[in-house]
């Protein structure tokens, strides 16, 4: 049982995180013993789990019930989550619909920088071309003042955007999770 169970673990480290291996590893444990208190062999036992259906079995588990607290984490969890939905053909169409959702998505995450670039490179450009311009010292200041304000605007949009966009990926990322795992419970 030992033997199984490493090998177990070494499957699903390659695509989970040490804490949920652990539940993984521990809840498998309990139901082989379990199994083998009322009477089941250890070889009868081994041979109805098969290693690789157990890991894509609790993937969408595991990616529903995952923290995804950073967006190392988000972006792994969405790729497993993918290639889940992906490699099912029954999970194909839900894939399809992901897919296309996460590059709106990226699509306006991209925006949110591009939007805070581009305002940081019109504000620069607008204080070299105020400082060659032949105004008096208010106007200046003036000017400046309303570059500032359409600036920190900008950027007050391109980061209440990425927030939204961070939001909506989680929230997309647990929904699909649950989507994935309910139609694996129906197979």
């Amino acid at each position: 049982m030992k033997t199984w169970l490493k090998d177990l673990e070494r499957a699903l480290k390659r695509k989970f995180y040490q804490e949920e291996v652990d539940d993984i590893i521990s809840y498998y444990e309990e139901m082989i013993n379990e199994r083998l208190s009322s009477g089941e062999s250890l070889d009868q036992i081994l041979s109805s789990y098969d290693i690789q259906k157990i890991v894509v079995d609790m993937t969408p588990e595991v990616l529903m019930k995952r923290e995804n607290n950073s967006y190392r984490k988000i972006s792994k969890s969405t790729k497993q989550l993918l290639i889940l939905l992906i490699g099912s053909p029954i999970l194909f169409p839900l894939a399809i619909f992901y897919l296309s959702i996460m590059i709106f998505v990226f699509s306006m995450i991209m925006t949110s920088f591009i939007v805070l670039g581009s305002s940081l490179v019109g504000f620069i450009g607008f204080i070299v071309q105020l400082s060659t311009a032949d105004l008096s010292i208010g106007s200046m200041i003036g000017m400046i003042g309303f570059a500032l304000v359409v600036f920190s605007l900008m950027a007050i949009f391109a980061l209440i955007l990425l927030k939204w966009m961070a939001i909506l990926w989680k929230k997309l990322l647990h929904w699909f999770s649950k989507l994935a795992y309910r139609k694996g419970e129906e197979k």
